[in-house]
């Protein structure tokens, strides 16, 4: 598959970073980068310098995601397209390549609430990446830096966010999700620009507003056993969760999600759907799971039950 763009990083703010570092480190396991020239901390995943960025300020939540590009041409392309929407990339200055650690990049605010970054040239860190939580590493590479989510309140924000997303980055649709939730609907849709089944997803909240864009982050990883070690992880710490174990329907990801101290999720999962070349798998899902992902209220209530003895068997002859 050729690949000419990919997620690349995250850009978080905080008003607690001390617990956040201290949830993405010993809870999702991820490495230390070393701190950006403007003193932001930093996270990896893998052989890039920094995958999450992690500033003090008062937004508890998302404001920056970045794209990477492959080349110059991919580079110009998305610029291109995004001016044939009306939106003017501002490019990046000295200062700011050097506090994403890219060669270059533009900024262009998103429907979706936050700034996207397109990048060229992501620095590498000057070591090799090592994490005895996760001896195999992180699913990335050319499928780019996990997945971001995104919520948006009202079917404007949500078909400009599509828009973006399909016409402006230059993003695939791999499928969407219409879910009955009582007397509202749940509506997602998912985009990739590699193997990877979706690198965002843009959700319509039935909610008249948003009060956090961000939903949550993906980290996968290749065995269904570091799954469950994360998963433990997260019980030990006494992290709340969003939802246990379970399945999606439509990308056969294996994970759970833990929700961070500022109130946005992690979810750590791993068998992760792959995205062939002529993609013709593009369906509507009218449920998010084949099994689990289920809240732990959910559990909690199963407790109460009574579960009645079995009948005693019949007395041979």
């Amino acid at each position: 598959m050729n690949t000419e763009i990919e997620s690349a990083y995250i850009v978080l703010e905080s008003r607690n970073p001390a617990a956040v570092n201290t949830y993405l480190g010993e809870v999702i396991g991820l490495m230390p980068g070393a701190p950006t020239p403007g003193g932001a901390v930093t996270w990896r995943a893998d052989g890039k310098a920094q995958r999450v960025v992690l500033a003090q300020g008062s937004a508890n939540d998302a404001t920056c995601i970045g794209f990477e590009v492959s080349s110059r041409t991919a580079f110009d392309g998305v610029v291109t397209r995004l001016r044939k929407l009306d939106l003017d990339p501002v490019p990046g200055t000295a200062a700011q390549n050097k506090e994403r650690r890219v060669a270059e990049m533009v900024r262009v605010p998103a429907p979706w609430g936050v700034e996207v970054e397109v990048v060229l040239g992501l620095e590498n860190a000057a070591t090799p990446f090592k994490s005895a939580m996760y001896p195999n590493g992180f699913v990335t590479g050319n499928q780019g830096f996990g997945h971001f989510v995104f919520g948006v309140a009202g079917a404007d924000a949500y078909e400009a966010s599509r828009k973006f997303a399909l016409e402006g980055l230059g993003l695939k649709l791999s499928d969407t999700l219409r879910m009955p939730m009582g007397p509202v609907e749940l509506k997602v849709s998912f985009f990739h620009c590699n193997a990877r089944h979706h690198s965002l997803a843009i959700a319509q909240i039935p909610a008249p507003e948003v009060p956090q864009k961000l939903h949550h982050i993906n980290f996968e990883v290749k065995r269904v056993a570091e799954v469950g070690a994360a998963f433990e992880r997260a019980l030990a710490a006494g992290t709340p969760l969003a939802n246990m174990l379970g399945q999606h329907e439509n990308d056969g990801m294996v994970s759970f999600y833990s929700i961070g101290p500022d109130g946005w999720q992690v979810e750590v999962g791993a068998t992760g759907r792959q995205i062939t070349d002529n993609w013709n798998d593009v369906r509507e899902y009218n449920r998010i799971s084949i099994w689990g992902h289920q809240p732990p209220a959910v559990f909690a209530q199963m407790q109460g039950l009574t579960v009645a003895a079995p009948a005693p068997a019949p007395e041979t002859v």
